[in-house]
C-alpha cells in the first residue's frame, strides 16, 4: 500500500513540474530525485509519462531551441551548448541542432539578424576597426561559427549597416 502512495505522489510531483513548463527527461528524473523518490518509481513515472506524451524530449528540444534562436538569435554553437547543459541525448542534440540549421543559410540569416541588432548599440564613438572586433566577437559568443562571425563582421559589415 505504501509504495502505491509513493508512486501516486511522485506521478502528483510530476504533474506539478510540467503545470510550469516542459521538462526534459533528465531533468525530470533529477527534479524528483531531490525530492527523495525511489529509483525505480521515478523510472517507471517518466516512462508513463512518455508513453501519454507529457515528456518528449525531440519535441521539447526543437521547441526550446527555436524559442533561443528566435529570442536570442543563437548559434548553433551555442545552442547545442544549452540543449546539452539541460540534458537532452547527444542524438535528439544534433537532430535538433540540424532541423534549425541544417544548411549554412539558416546560419547566417540568424547571424545576420544578431548583428544587426547588436551593431545599433555598437557604432557609438568607436573606429570600424573596433566595431569589426567587438561585431565578431559577439558573434563568436553568441554561438555562431568562427567563419560565419568572420564574414559577417569583417567581409560583409558595411552591407549590413546600410540595411
Amino acid at each position: 500500500m505504501r509504495s502505491v502512495r509513493k508512486k501516486i505522489s511522485c506521478i502528483d510531483q510530476a504533474f506539478k513540474l510540467l503545470a510550469l513548463r516542459s521538462h526534459s527527461v533528465y531533468e525530470m528524473c533529477e527534479k524528483l530525485k531531490v525530492r527523495d523518490y525511489d529509483s525505480g518509481v521515478i523510472e517507471k513515472t517518466v516512462e508513463r509519462l512518455q508513453k501519454l506524451g507529457y515528456l518528449d524530449d525531440e519535441k521539447y528540444s526543437k521547441a526550446y531551441a527555436m524559442a533561443r534562436v528566435e529570442r536570442m538569435r543563437l548559434g548553433p554553437k551555442r545552442i547545442r551548448t544549452d540543449l546539452t547543459k539541460k540534458g537532452f541525448p547527444r542524438e535528439v542534440v544534433s537532430k535538433t541542432v540540424y532541423a534549425i540549421f541544417g544548411e549554412d543559410e539558416s546560419e547566417m540569416k540568424t547571424a545576420i539578424l544578431a548583428a544587426k541588432k547588436k551593431l545599433r548599440t555598437l557604432k557609438r564613438g568607436l573606429d570600424e576597426g573596433a566595431v569589426k572586433r567587438k561585431l565578431f566577437d559577439h558573434l563568436v559568443r553568441r554561438g555562431f561559427s568562427g567563419d560565419v562571425s568572420r564574414r559577417i563582421a569583417l567581409d560583409n559589415i558595411g552591407e549590413i549597416s546600410d540595411e
